[in-house]
């Protein structure tokens, strides 16, 4: 059925697109504010109007759909009540799109609930080697277990740590377990063409630092100069040939550094750094192999914490026998989720997909198994979703297919389970943090609307929460898949101002 509307399908709010004057077809594409214009004196009795006997969009969203040449049957969109859910209305709910970074919200809502929100990932630490006189003879052994969120200052404690029990030198290698996981190689370019975007990193049972790097550029204290950071610390690293300093307009100062960096730990830029800019950071992929980035990192990091090491990274089990040392623990389900969802983190939502699968006991832990363990649990718990399809769990994909109504289904399951605040404090606040920081700020929809958004190229999505004026609840998801999907924001605008109307038109029933 393309469109449902339960309650409310009052005759008078449906002004034909066609009929409507020129001025308030002029609302998409113009922001937000043109958005509220539109709405004025209609938001309210527009609510619940998604249906009459044809199958048809309140005027003002159609007209802002119009606006951005989005034909209306490339969207779907739902709204529902959580206090009465008798009253809901729907538009092409069945159908499976694709949802962008919209899909995090499955991993994540089943995390919380199949691990709970007080799981932590632990990373054991061991000794494969005999350790006489603060001398290890054999190598530092670390076994991955998935952790989403283990970073660079989280080794250097653990290295501390080793320090202060007596660890003064490691005569071997570092030796990385990655045993948890089975993935294919992964290629940071292959989504998009961008393999030095920080969003393209794949994920690693042993994941370090997001697998990035950040670079920090500003004027140097001698004047003419510019300074260049790394962060974390890397042993080799040093800027070739740095930018010039100059006095244009910060503008589209990435491009203008004219960066190469074929030797990663050497890069160069031939370009210039506007002064104007002041501090700007820049995060990339480590575009080199993964030993290659711990090398760099452990050698920077043994060094600094006064532990000896002239040996390599390598890959490979820890072995039965190995003397335990320590281990870490991240921090809890509840944070990671919370990063996962607020910021939109690719590989931190692949990592805890999989981590689903590995804690079910399917050991190694590939995308097909987390797959498998995420649609079973959703299945159990009177969530199953048959239009469903995952990939690699975060959205970052143009396989991954769900239907708005199936979303709907897991706000309202979420809304009213046991981990309900973890995961509705998880997302985006309008106008405050998150993806959301920027887009509502100023608006009647700031600190009103809690969301996960997702954007791709043809790809717009939104799925979350909205409070009403006088206190009330409501679901609302919107999905677009089309060419112009991105020219969408006036259009899913308008929907929450409907969703954010302090009244349900009532008088017609239940349809």
């Amino acid at each position: 059925m393309p469109s449902a509307c339960l309650r409310g399908l009052a005759s008078d709010v449906f002004t034909p697109v066609t009929k409507m004057p020129r001025s308030e077809l002029s609302v998409a594409g113009r922001g937000r504010r043109n958005a509220c214009r539109l709405l004025a004196g209609g938001a309210v009795a527009a609510v619940g109007q998604f249906a009459q006997a044809a199958p048809r969009l309140p005027a003002h969203l159609a007209a802002a759909l119009e606006q951005a040449r989005i034909p209306a049957s490339a969207c779907s969109f739902v709204l529902q009540d959580l206090d009465d859910p008798r009253q809901a209305c729907t538009f092409n709910a069945d159908t499976p799109r694709n949802p962008a970074s919209v899909l995090k919200l499955i991993p994540t809502y089943v995390a919380l609930n199949a691990l709970g929100p007080a799981y932590r990932w632990k990373t054991p630490v061991y000794a494969l080697g005999a350790l006489r006189a603060g001398v290890l003879s054999g190598d530092l052994g670390f076994a991955g277990s998935g952790d989403p969120h283990l970073m660079a200052d989280d080794i250097r404690t653990i290295l501390r740590r080793l320090r202060a029990m007596g660890l003064r030198m490691i005569d071997g290698n570092v030796r990385i377990d990655r045993s948890a996981f089975a993935l294919n190689a992964h290629d940071p370019a292959t989504f998009d063409g961008d393999g030095l975007a920080a969003y393209n990193v794949g994920p690693d049972a042993f994941l370090v630092n997001f697998g990035a790097v950040r670079l920090t550029f500003a004027p140097g204290i001698t004047p003419g100069t510019v300074a260049v950071d790394v962060d974390p610390p890397l042993a080799g690293f040093s800027v070739n040939q740095p930018p010039r300093a100059a006095a244009h307009t910060c503008g589209d100062w990435k491009a203008r550094l004219q960066p190469d960096f074929t030797n990663e730990l050497a890069p160069r830029f031939a370009g210039s750094y506007a002064t104007s800019c002041g501090a700007q950071t820049w995060n990339l992929t480590a575009d080199m192999a993964p030993d290659a980035y711990l090398q760099a990192l452990f050698g920077a990091l043994l060094s600094q914490v006064g532990i000896a090491w002239e040996g390599r990274v390598v890959a490979g089990r820890i072995p039965q026998g190995a003397t335990p040392l320590t281990t870490w623990e991240s921090d809890p389900m509840a944070l990671i989720v919370r990063d996962i969802n607020k910021f939109s983190n690719n590989v931190m939502a692949q990592q805890v997909f999989l981590t689903l699968a590995l804690q079910a006991g399917a050991i190694p832990a590939d995308f097909t198994n987390a797959a498998a363990t995420t649609r079973t649990w959703l299945d159990a718990h009177g969530l199953a979703m048959p239009a469903l399809v995952l990939d690699n769990g975060c959205g970052l994909s143009r396989t991954a297919r769900i239907a708005a109504g199936d979303v709907n289904r897991l706000l309202r399951a979420a809304w009213a389970g046991p981990v309900m605040p973890e995961f509705v404090a998880s997302l985006p606040l309008a106008g405050e943090d998150g993806t959301l920081a920027r887009r509502f700020a100023g608006t009647p929809d700031a600190g009103m609307v809690r969301a996960k958004t997702g954007t791709l190229r043809d790809v717009l999505s939104l799925a979350g929460y909205v409070l009403t004026p006088n206190g009330r609840h409501r679901t609302v998801v919107a999905m677009i898949n089309h060419p112009r999907a991105l020219d969408g924001w006036a259009a899913i605008d308008v929907l929450l101002s409907l969703a954010r109307a302090p009244d349900w038109p009532t008088g017609a029933g239940t349809a």
